[in-house]
């Protein structure tokens, strides 16, 4: 009888000691971050996290992931995100080492990489603090929410000649191409996935924007694929950046050029999230849990608002440019959770249609 008491008193203890392991487990591996401890300490042990993305403004957000996780390090890889898309596919088929994260604003892009299988399923427990429209399938996870703006040089236009709408802007074009030729600034629709995304956004949402983009054309505007050298043109010889990200056009006007100024179109405004997902082969999956829970963490949408960034969740947004909710994001509407509609779900085939037209168009144009 001892014998027996003795042993179910082990295996209580036992049993109480798995509960306790268990629950430790589970529980916040770090303050003031959701991700669970397991998570945590596997990716410690990994020591590693790597991410593929197409900006330049990570450095204060890697600040602050290193100083909460001090044993796993955070390396960056800037690439357009044409080139992004292109090279995590090819690594992943070949089997070659790939990045842990793919993080980019081309959001078409990465639903699209999504769907097609190069992410993995992640239940992140901060995915709870974002709008439903920024997860998709538990893959792919808008942290941003950016308004995309019309830019302009204060010194060479007045407040009465700029074009404070897109239709504004169409007959701007029309009525005095001479005064706009040369001097458009815009990101490159064929070298740019997100300047193929905005204009695919336009093409549906706006019904002469047709016109607007064979207008565009035939002005000789100047291609850019960063947004540093895009902003750079209007100090040197551009009137007008059409379709710029307002986070960046924001902190361009803040912190380097006075001169320059903003504005959401009055008629219709796009907005943009910056997706984020890990990889179908990341090499560090854990890491990659707890850098992905981070950009949705409070501090870490506090660091992204500081990298001039507009933060998704709400309460991350004070001072922030375009702090209310988007009246349109990305290439063919919002981000829904578990439906095929809106931009995770397949372009119309009209708007498939007048994308192919609008950029058939501007080649000819601008190479003719």
């Amino acid at each position: 009888m001892p014998h027996q008491v003795k042993r179910r008193g082990g295996l209580a203890a036992s049993a109480a000691l798995g509960l306790a392991l268990l629950l430790s487990a589970c529980a916040p591996g770090a303050e003031g971050q959701a991700t669970s401890g397991w998570d945590v300490r596997a990716a410690e042990r990994e020591g590693e996290v790597v991410v593929y993305l197409n900006t330049d403004v990570h450095q204060v957000l890697a600040e602050g992931f290193r100083r909460r996780f001090p044993r796993i390090k955070a390396r960056f890889v800037e690439l357009p995100a044409s080139q992004m898309q292109a090279r995590l596919i090819s690594e992943t088929d070949a089997g070659e080492p790939v990045a842990d994260v793919a993080w980019s604003s081309s959001m078409d892009i990465q639903v699209k990489l999504i769907n097609d299988g190069y992410a993995q399923t992640y239940r992140s427990p901060e995915a709870k603090g974002l709008p439903a429209r920024a997860v998709w399938r538990d893959q792919g996870f808008g942290v941003t929410a950016e308004p995309i703006v019309f830019a302009y040089n204060r010194k060479a236009l007045k407040d009465s000649e700029v074009p404070r709408s897109h239709a504004a802007l169409l007959a701007a074009l029309r009525d005095h191409p001479e005064r706009w030729r040369g001097r458009v600034a815009m990101y490159d629709p064929e070298k740019s996935g997100v300047g193929f995304m905005y204009m695919s956004s336009d093409l549906q949402a706006y019904p002469d924007a047709g016109a607007l983009y064979g207008e565009l054309a035939k002005s000789k505007p100047s291609l850019f694929v960063p947004g540093a050298a895009l902003l750079d043109s209007l100090a040197e010889k551009n009137l007008l950046a059409f379709n710029m990200n307002g986070s960046y056009a924001d902190w361009w006007s803040r912190h380097r050029d006075a001169d320059i100024g903003y504005f959401a179109p009055s008629d219709y405004s796009l907005s943009i999230a910056r997706v984020a997902f890990i990889t179908r082969s990341a090499p560090h999956p854990k890491a990659a849990r707890v850098f992905l829970d981070y950009l949705m963490s409070d501090e870490g949408q506090a660091r992204l608002a500081q990298a001039r960034l507009t933060p998704i969740r709400p309460t991350a947004r004070a001072g922030a440019v375009g702090a209310g909710e988007p009246r349109r994001t990305g290439a063919a509407g919002e981000f829904r959770s578990g439906t095929s509609g809106g931009i995770a779900g397949p372009m119309a085939e009209r708007g498939h249609r007048a994308v192919t037209s609008a950029y058939n168009l501007i080649n000819l144009c601008l190479y003719l």
